[in-house]
């Protein structure tokens, strides 16, 4: 049986966690108390930092533990880049305001890419199958933000929409050409 110490050690994310939720808590108990910080930030846009927050929190977890789970880095990019986005609506970065979601709504699949893209350069460019998901949820989002924005209408769109076999084609061709897994055992 092993025996532990009394004392207990802080986990990295933990501590990010518990210091921005004091941090938050008393930020919206002085709004309430004091007017003071009512000019600076209404409290109510503070909200995407529950998302961005816990995503900091994972990645400080991971980037101190031994050996890295590869999960956390995952839910820490997703986190904190969705919370980092809904900020800049929530802070109206850039006069980005809510109702602006209905044509950036194509950045949450480029995040998901990222997320998926990030996992696979940590593990050292070895899971291939982490490309799939990366390439697949960001190249929607990618292929979609110009159609939401604005820029491509009309005879490009079509023009677009005529070519889309050759992402078939491409597709295709990077399984057929792409790197093999060698078989246990075989040789």
């Amino acid at each position: 049986m092993k025996r532990t110490s009394g004392k207990r050690r802080a986990q990295p994310g933990a501590v990010i966690l518990a210091l921005g939720l004091i941090v938050i808590g008393g930020w919206l108990i002085t709004g309430d108390l004091l007017p003071l910080n009512r000019s600076l930030v209404q409290p109510v846009r503070l909200w995407p930092l529950v998302v961005a927050l816990p995503g900091l929190a994972f990645l400080a977890q991971y980037i101190f533990e031994k050996p890295r789970p590869g999960g956390l880095l995952f839910l820490g990019v997703l986190a904190l880049l969705s919370g980092a986005f809904l900020c800049a609506f929530s802070f109206r970065i850039g006069r980005l305001d809510w109702p602006d979601m209905a044509r950036y709504w194509p950045v949450f699949p480029l995040i998901l890419g990222a997320a998926f893209m990030a996992l696979y350069l940590a593990g050292g460019m070895r899971e291939q199958a982490l490309l799939i998901p990366a390439f697949i949820s960001g190249g929607a989002g990618l292929f979609s933000l110009p159609f939401t924005l604005g820029v491509m209408r009309g005879t490009v769109l079509r023009q677009v929409l005529q070519f889309w076999p050759l992402l078939l084609l491409l597709v295709g061709l990077m399984l057929l050409l792409g790197p093999r897994s060698q078989e246990p055992g075989g040789a």
